[in-house]
C-alpha cells in the first residue's frame, strides 16, 4: 500500500485483487490510476499501474482477434444512412421493434435466444434507409461475444430495447459496455496526438491540464507515447488521458426504447439518455434519426418538378458542394452556386458552394 493513499484508492485496489476476469482488472487499474496519490514519491505506483493497464488491454485485443479469426464472422458491411444496432437482454422485444420498424421479418418465439445471429432490417426514414440490425443476446461470456463488440464499437447508434422500463436492465448493460471500453454517454476527448520530429512529448496547451504536467507526462510515457504532440483542446483530467491511450475505447450515440409488456414509460431521459416508450412510434422514429446526426436533401433540375423519390443523406454540418459529390463528378467539378429552397431567407436564394444544408432543403445546381 503506497504513503497517503485514499480510501477511494483502496477499495479500488480490492475490486483489481479480487476481479475475476481480465476486463474487471481493466477497470480496476483504471480507477486505481485515478485516484492514485499524485505525489513524488507516488510516481513509481503510478508508472507500474499504466504498465500493467497497457500490457492488459493487448492481452484482451490479442484474444479478441484471435477469436475473431477462428470463430465463425458475424460482421455486416455498413450500408445506407446509418448502422443501427439492436441491444438487449433475451426476449426484451428486439424482434418485435425490428419487424415493427423495417422489413425484416424475425422470429419471435416467447423462448429466451431465438436470435442466434444478427438480423437485418431496413427503417425508411423519409426516403433516407437506415440499416437495423439485432443482435443476439450474447453480451457475457459467449463464442460470438467479442465479435458483437466488434460490430457495436463500429456502428452509429445502439438502442437498447428493455422491458416496461426496467432502469435496472439499462444500468446493468451500461456497466458491461463499459467494461468493454464502449462509452454511450460522453463525447471522444477532444485531445489530438501527432507526430513531432523532435524528441519527447510536447503538451500544446498546458492550461487545460488539470493534473500536474509532470504526472501528465509521465502517464503518456509510461503508456508507450513517444515522439508526439498532445494537443489539449479541453480541460483535461486524468480520467482523460486514459481514454486517450486506450485502445479498446469507442464512442457511440445512444437512445433507450422500452417495450410496454405491461406498461408505459414514463420516463423521457435516464442518467442522460434518451428513453422513450415502442408506443409512441413517431417518437422512436425521429429520435433514431436525430441520433445519426444526418440531414436529407432533394435536388431538382431547373424548370423541372420536384421528385422526393430519392433524397440524399447528408452528415450534418455539410454543404451544396458535397451534395455536388454525391451527384455526379462533373456537377462537383464545375459547380458555380446553387439555389435553395427551405433554409435560406427566400425561397430559391442563391447560394454559394460553401452554404451549409439543412434538413429537408431543396437544391437546384448552377454549373
Amino acid at each position: 500500500m503506497p504513503i497517503n493513499a485514499s480510501y477511494e484508492f483502496s477499495l479500488a485496489q480490492k475490486k483489481y485483487d479480487e476481479a475475476k476476469s481480465d476486463e474487471e482488472r481493466v477497470v480496476a487499474l483504471q480507477e486505481m490510476i485515478s485516484k492514485a496519490p499524485a505525489h513524488k514519491g507516488a510516481e513509481n505506483l503510478r508508472k507500474d499501474l499504466s504498465r500493467k493497464l497497457v500490457s492488459l488491454k493487448s492481452k484482451i485485443e490479442k484474444h479478441a482477434n484471435n477469436a475473431k479469426k477462428s470463430g465463425s464472422t458475424i460482421n455486416i458491411k455498413k450500408d445506407g444512412a446509418g448502422q443501427v444496432v439492436l441491444v438487449g437482454f433475451a426476449n426484451s422485444g428486439k424482434s418485435t421493434f425490428l419487424q415493427t420498424f423495417t422489413n425484416a421479418k424475425p422470429v419471435i418465439a416467447s423462448y429466451p435466444y431465438t436470435t442466434t445471429k444478427p438480423e437485418v432490417g431496413i427503417l425508411n426514414y423519409g426516403g433516407a434507409l437506415i440499416q437495423t440490425i439485432e443482435l443476439p443476446a450474447f453480451l457475457e461470456g459467449h463464442d460470438l461475444t467479442s465479435q458483437i463488440y466488434s460490430m457495436i464499437r463500429v456502428s452509429d447508434l445502439v438502442i437498447f430495447i428493455i422491458k416496461d422500463g426496467n432502469m435496472k436492465d439499462l444500468d446493468f448493460l451500461l456497466e458491461i459496455f463499459r467494461k468493454q471500453d464502449v462509452y454511450l454517454k460522453i463525447n471522444k476527448p477532444d485531445i489530438l496526438i501527432s507526430k513531432s520530429e523532435f524528441s519527447g512529448i510536447s503538451i500544446i496547451n498546458p492550461k487545460n491540464l488539470q493534473l500536474p504536467l509532470d504526472q501528465a507526462l509521465d502517464f503518456l510515457k509510461s503508456s508507450g507515447i513517444k515522439n508526439s504532440n498532445i494537443i489539449l483542446n479541453q480541460k483535461t483530467s486524468l480520467e482523460d488521458l486514459l481514454l486517450l491511450v486506450n485502445p479498446r475505447a469507442a464512442y457511440v450515440s445512444v437512445i433507450c426504447v422500452s417495450m410496454p409488456f405491461s406498461k408505459k414509460l414514463l420516463l423521457s431521459k435516464y442518467k442522460g439518455i434518451n428513453c422513450v416508450d415502442f408506443s409512441e412510434k413517431e417518437n422512436v422514429r425521429n429520435l433514431i434519426f436525430e441520433k445519426l446526426n444526418k440531414v436529407i436533401i432533394f435536388t431538382k433540375k431547373p424548370g423541372q418538378k420536384l421528385s422526393k423519390n430519392e433524397p440524399l443523406v447528408l452528415n450534418k454540418g455539410e454543404t451544396v458542394l458535397d451534395a455536388a459529390k454525391i451527384i455526379h463528378k462533373n456537377i462537383y467539378n464545375n459547380l458555380k452556386s446553387a439555389k435553395v429552397w427551405g433554409s435560406t431567407k427566400y425561397p430559391g436564394q442563391t447560394v454559394s458552394k460553401s452554404y451549409i444544408l439543412k434538413n429537408e432543403d431543396v437544391v437546384e445546381f448552377n454549373v
